[in-house]
């Protein structure tokens, strides 16, 4: 078992905010977790990244990755674990870079940091990581400035560094959902390309549960801070327990009178 979470609960400013979350993934496996704005998605997987924003703490539970509780490591600790082991790509790449550097100079600073590459090894790897995003003349990519990009190219660069050091986890927040329909398209399948060549295991937060079944082996539900159904995909998706989960499946939209999800 690659991770397992049991009995997770997260407060923020000592209120509780999320309580009794329960999962588990396996290598090669990719689990969505789906929910409104505020359900508790995204803390969730900040909370497995020991990355919780303003005041937030694991208030109980265990996150046990690769057999290691790893809900309450000091920062020392989790820069051992970080990029390397424990990958993420935030809802837009584009604001994790900074504006002033040029492409090419962030990444390279980031693997020479966190491994014992010389200079043109790292400009070799990020160039071969940006060409296995599909993204083309990745020279010209690396000497460009962030905003001298389209949100679906910083996209793909946020990807590329996330998946640097072929983390065991990658855990995406959102990744596709500034982007248009076509992009957005694209980068899912990507993901899942990567996931599946490299046998690494993927938790994406998503809003649409059509993405959901469409790139997961597992679904959770989440509705107020608690997890409201989880099973397989095709569980969710055929036999929903939930009624807001039934209520999520309804919303996706109908084309010559059927609902297309998955």
């Amino acid at each position: 078992m690659l991770l397992d979470v049991k009995n997770l609960s997260i407060a923020y400013q000592g209120k509780p905010t999320v309580s009794d979350v329960n999962f588990d993934l396996q290598a090669g496996e990719i689990m969505a977790i789906v929910g409104e704005s505020g359900s508790g998605k995204t803390s969730v997987i900040r909370a497995i990244l020991g990355c919780l924003s303003g005041n937030g703490q694991v208030e109980g539970g265990q996150i046990n990755f690769g057999g290691r509780d790893i809900a309450h490591l000091n920062n020392k600790e989790w820069l051992s674990i970080r990029g390397k082991d424990i990958a993420m790509i935030f809802q837009d790449s584009g604001n994790m870079l900074n504006p002033v550097q040029t492409i090419g100079k962030q990444f390279v600073e980031y693997l020479q940091l966190h491994s014992s590459m010389s200079k043109s090894e790292a400009v070799e790897k990020a160039c071969a990581l940006l060409t296995r995003m599909n993204l083309p003349d990745p020279q010209r990519v690396m000497e460009s400035h962030a905003f001298e990009l389209s949100g679906g190219m910083r996209q793909r660069v946020g990807i590329a560094m996330a998946l640097a050091f072929a983390p065991k986890l990658l855990l995406a927040d959102e990744p596709t959902s500034a982007l248009d329909v076509t992009t957005q398209a694209q980068i899912v399948d990507e993901l899942m390309q990567v996931v599946h060549e490299a046998g690494s295991a993927m938790i994406i937060v998503t809003h649409n549960i059509g993405v959901a079944a469409h790139m997961a082996d597992k679904i959770m539900v989440m509705a107020g801070g608690k997890v409201v159904e989880y099973g397989s995909t095709a569980e969710v998706i055929e036999h929903p327990q939930a009624d807001y989960t039934r209520t999520l499946l309804q919303a996706v939209p109908e084309i010559g009178g059927t609902r297309y999800v998955g």
